[in-house]
């Protein structure tokens, strides 16, 4: 199974589990695992790369220039 599906079987399990009628400490109990669970996946796929909170580029914006022949801030 990979990540992304035990993400979103994880997220399912925590939009279902109000409606399982449990008992509130087990209920408490079930959303605490399930939200460590989360974080801990959210954990992995972040240190394999899959994170897109910063973009690596050579001035440090993400702005890209169309062409390349023009100086910066020209337009045409």
């Amino acid at each position: 199974m990979t990540l992304d599906a035990l993400i979103m079987l994880a997220g399912a399990f925590v939009a279902v589990l109000p409606f399982l009628g449990f008992p509130t400490s087990w209920d408490t109990v079930l959303f605490l695992l399930a939200g460590v669970f989360i974080i801990s996946l959210g954990i992995i796929v972040r240190r394999r790369g899959g994170s897109l909170t910063k973009p690596e580029s050579k001035n440090g914006s993400t702005f890209v220039e169309n062409n390349p022949n023009l100086p910066p801030h020209e337009s045409i």
